[in-house]
């Protein structure tokens, strides 16, 4: 009876035991469930993510492709000798069409009707003598002034056309900037505030600042760009008017950016000092305030051994970039304009199939639905030498509508040998104007890829590059897109602050659980350390094409690096492969830091009082300062620079480069040197700020 006592006492102390165990199986099965979930959430927004970046980066290339060959076209027209032999070519751009005095003007002397090669023929020579062989000087000047008539005209056309491959290479570019959003939001993708909110302030830079209004041209080609320009930017921009459900006030809101781009613009700024030293070089790079939080003690080896006495973090100020394109800085086409011949004349070296190279005019035989080239109808003789007075051509010019009205007033020509002026070598009787015509040509930024680049990528690649389109393109669509996600399992639901509130495994934990609970505990903190809360998908595509020439192929760019319309299609690439330089349109924490914080920080005694006027001029930014200012925290901490050093001198063993430079080698496989998350730096607890996120700073 004892024994049967005690052994049911033991059960009745056991009572309750499985329930607990169950319980914590049951939370850790639960804690599982959220976990696969969250990975299924990220995954799906991974995906979409990057379908999204993908279709904006294929529909803007696609605007791009259209756009090159749009321009392409223009210079076939000129190349074809369409503005030189058609008879009516000036009505169009006449002083004032419906004047007909003007009308008349132009067409006097001219024989009715008026066919093109009466229009375009000079006389023969017999028709400038009489009969007793004299030279009829008054009928010569006549026919030369008609002439330089129609040289000024064509001028006025060739920069009519200018203009317009000008106006090409800004609206082009929106458009497939503006596609490329639908196309992202057509993938499921969200607008994104930051780039939304950075684009604004391009918007403004652009139309106010005295950047552009200083070192920008009003006129481009004749095109007053800038105002259209910002018109198409804020039309971009897709503002709404939502009612807010917690203010109940009605705001505006611009909601028409889901992906961002890089790009470079006339005012991005750039960190310096006077004169140069190696902090700007450092901390002008946003990388390295990313190493300074996550302790990359190997990539700031240089920056922590750096003398930091004195006001080093007063140096600094602020340069801004005034190099303009000239076209849209928005996914740019990257061409340019010239007056040479040379695009036109030069040749270009076409390998054949037996291995051997020709040097050929490859527009020489670039036909367009049966066109002939210029080179083939005109040759490059004139049939009369002359020379204008300067008293010619009186320019008078209409600042506000930016026309040009010319008055032939007098030409005078030398005719001291009559017989010998007219040319006998000129053929087909009409004056050399090709030297009068302008070429949207490509470029440096399209250039074919060097050896060593084929080399690397051939190592990654199923097959080598494409004959034709192994090349470089200047005309580059590239975007990012990034998506906020809420992980359930990473915080249980709650949004992400810089204290967490007591978990399921924190109370578990109170209780005698046989550690199971901190199991809990900890899986929960490392889901919330390392939660999901941003998804970021990046793309890049580019318009290809090739020349094809005699069954042999080149390369766009190769035909005297004219434009022409080539571009067939459109394909993905890799982002390393060819990378966009720039700003980042969802960096407007690091534009407002360089545009905002650090010129008061270059005249500010620290950089706490940086932060006190920071948060007095721009109290609704310091948001994006935060987390550069925990880094300059850190870095002018000594203990923190200690810390680095120490743990470099401890593990590193040292080398020398050919130049003397000494550098880490690392003997210890353990020790990773491109990790930034930590590295082993002396256990350093500095401030530590996410980016973007609120921020406790004050």
């Amino acid at each position: 009876m004892d024994r049967i006592t005690t052994e049911t006492g033991r059960r009745d102390g056991e009572r309750g035991q499985v329930l607990i165990l169950a319980v914590v199986a049951l939370i850790l099965v639960i804690i599982a469930t959220l976990l696969l979930f969250d990975i299924q959430t990220a995954l799906r927004g991974k995906i979409k993510g990057q379908n999204a970046a993908d279709a904006a980066a294929l529909t803007a290339a696609e605007w791009q492709k259209h756009s090159l060959n749009l321009i392409g076209e223009l210079n076939l027209v000129r190349a074809t000798g369409t503005l030189i032999s058609d008879p009516f070519f000036a009505n169009g751009i006449l002083n004032a069409p419906a004047d007909q005095t003007n009308a008349a003007e132009f067409f006097a002397d001219l024989p009715q009707p008026i066919t093109q090669e009466e229009f375009t023929l000079f006389p023969e020579k017999a028709e400038f003598y009489d009969a007793n062989g004299n030279v009829l000087v008054e009928k010569l000047i006549a026919e030369v002034v008609r002439v330089e008539k129609q040289k000024r005209y064509l001028d006025n056309l060739n920069d009519l056309v200018s203009q317009l491959q000008t106006r090409i290479s800004f609206v082009g570019p929106l458009l497939a900037f503006g596609a490329a959003q639908q196309a992202a939001k057509n993938n499921g993708v969200n607008y994104d505030r930051d780039c939304s909110e950075f684009f604004i302030e391009y918007m403004n830079i652009v139309g106010t600042s005295n950047v552009y209004q200083n070192f920008v041209p009003v006129f481009v080609q004749d095109y007053a760009w800038r105002t259209p320009y910002v018109y198409m930017l804020n039309s971009i921009l897709d503002y709404s008017t939502i009612q807010n459900a917690y203010t109940d006030r009605t705001e505006t809101a611009a909601y028409g950016i889901a992906a961002g781009t890089r790009f470079k613009f006339v005012g991005m700024p750039t960190l310096i000092t006077n004169p140069p030293t190696e902090y700007a070089e450092y901390l002008g790079e946003k990388k390295t305030y990313d190493m300074i939080h996550g302790r990359d003690w190997c990539g700031l080896d240089k920056l922590l051994r750096l003398d930091f006495s004195g006001n080093w973090w007063g140096g600094f100020d602020c340069d801004y970039d005034v190099h303009f394109s000239n076209q849209s800085e928005i996914l740019p086409l990257h061409i340019e304009f010239t007056d040479s011949t040379e695009p036109y004349e030069s040749a270009t070296d076409v390998g054949s199939g037996d291995g051997s190279t020709s040097s050929v005019n490859v527009l020489e035989h670039f036909t367009r639905n049966g066109e002939k080239l210029i080179s083939e109808t005109y040759n490059r003789e004139i049939p009369y030498e002359y020379t204008v007075s300067d008293d010619v051509v009186k320019r008078e010019e209409q600042q506000e509508r930016k026309r040009t009205f010319y008055t032939l007033t007098n030409i005078s020509i030398t005719l001291d040998r009559p017989l010998e002026t007219y040319n006998d070598d000129d053929a087909d009787r009409r004056y050399d104007l090709l030297p009068r015509l302008s070429w949207a040509i490509f470029d440096g930024d399209w250039a074919a890829y060097t050896d060593e680049a084929r080399e690397e990528w051939n190592k990654y690649l199923y097959s080598d590059f494409r004959k034709g389109n192994d090349y470089s393109s200047g005309a580059r669509a590239y975007f990012e897109v990034r998506q906020d996600t809420v992980t359930i399992s990473g915080s249980m639901g709650r949004p992400r602050t810089g204290m967490r509130a007591p978990d399921v495994g924190q109370v578990f934990a109170s209780s005698d659980t046989n550690g199971e609970a901190q199991r809990v505990s900890n899986a929960l903190n490392s889901l919330d350390n390392n939660s999901i809360t941003r998804i970021e998908a990046t793309a890049a595509a580019k318009p290809v094409g090739q020349i094809e020439f005699n069954g042999r192929t080149i390369r766009p760019f190769e035909a005297g690096r004219m434009v022409l319309p080539v571009f067939r299609e459109t394909a993905l690439m890799p982002i390393a492969l060819e990378p966009v330089d720039g700003f980042s349109m969802g960096d407007i924490d690091w534009f407002y830091y360089l545009t905002e914080f650090i010129p008061i920080l270059a005249g500010s005694s620290s950089p706490e009082e940086a932060w006190r006027l920071a948060s007095q001029h721009y109290p609704n930014h310091l948001r994006h300062y935060a987390y550069y200012y925990a880094a300059l925290l850190m870095l002018g901490n000594p203990n923190f620079r200690q810390a680095g050093i120490s743990w470099l001198d401890t593990v590193a063993v040292w080398g020398k480069d050919q130049d003397g430079n000494r550098y880490p080698i690392y003997t210890n496989r353990d020790v990773n040197c491109s990790h930034r998350s930590g590295g082993g730096g002396g256990g350093w607890g500095g401030t530590n700020i996410s980016r973007g996120g609120p921020s406790s700073l004050h």
